[in-house]
Parts: structure tokens; C-alpha cells; sequence
């Protein structure tokens, strides 16, 4: 059975690290931020830092 894009995120972000976008965009959906937010609503706590510019990175805590 495929996974969902929310399984793919939780399966990345279970490890509670910090993980880049490009790697959400990879691994999720170049629409991970979707994702992010329809988690966000299911009650998972998932933060964003900015590491430069006009990059981030996000985790599950």
C-alpha cells in the first residue's frame, strides 16, 4: 500500500531531529508544507528555524 505524504513525514521527522526542506521536498512532496500544516492540525508539534537566508529546517518534538 503507498504511503501517504503525512506517513512520509512522520517517518522522517520521528527522529525528533532537525531535518532541511530540500529533504522534505524529496522524501514528502515539493508541497511538504501542506503536509506540515495538516499535521500541525492532527495535533502533531512540529517546529521551523530559519538556518539562512531563505532556508529552513523542520522537526517533530
Amino acid at each position: 500500500m503507498k504511503k501517504t505524504n503525512l506517513q512520509r513525514l512522520l517517518a522522517l521527522l520521528k527522529d525528533e531531529l532537525w531535518h532541511p526542506a530540500e529533504e522534505l521536498v524529496q522524501e514528502v512532496s515539493w508541497r511538504f508544507g501542506a503536509t506540515v500544516h495538516e499535521a500541525r492540525n492532527k495535533g502533531y508539534r512540529i517546529e521551523k528555524r530559519r538556518i539562512a537566508h531563505n532556508r529552513y529546517e523542520y522537526r517533530l518534538f
